[in-house]
């Protein structure tokens, strides 16, 4: 029985969520579920409460009908075909109940991070350390970081 938290990992690289997965699990006692796809972490969400969602930023589109983005989206449809994160933020606006988010990212532009906008609990660097992620994962859930 897992008491912990459950963690959605959205990225498209999955090898590097796989990695931090067991981490994740051994040290919370949480629930990690990898997906590659905003398609598949909207659907995850909907399907189940999450606690926290760890997502790249620039992520394919996929088959996201277009007709329905958000308005972090529409800013950015001129160049949206790896910013799929925009959209599944768009997504998540639109819950009563959103879960935190903590964007794992190798971009460092401000012109990104201020997209975002408040929805982010925090950011980590991609590719993180375990104990960068650890950290970063503690934070956006509201836990005590060990100092």
């Amino acid at each position: 029985m897992i008491d912990g938290p459950h963690i959605l990992f959205v990225d498209d690289e999955a090898a590097h969520a796989t990695m931090l997965t067991g981490m994740l699990e051994t040290v919370l006692d949480a629930r990690v579920e990898v997906v590659t796809s905003v398609r598949e972490a909207i659907e995850r969400i909907q399907e189940d409460a999450v606690d926290l969602v760890i997502t790249d930023v620039f992520l394919p589109l996929g088959d996201a009908p277009r007709e329905v983005f958000g308005p972090r989206a529409r800013r950015y449809a001129s160049t949206l075909e790896h910013l799929g994160g925009l959209v599944l933020l768009d997504e998540l606006d639109r819950m009563s109940s959103p879960p935190r988010v903590l964007a794992h990212t190798a971009c460092t532009e401000h012109a990104v991070f201020e997209a975002l906008g408040p929805r982010i609990a925090g950011r980590v660097h991609k590719p993180a350390s375990a104990e960068q992620m650890l950290c970063c994962v503690l934070e956006a859930l509201g836990l005590p970081v060990p100092g």
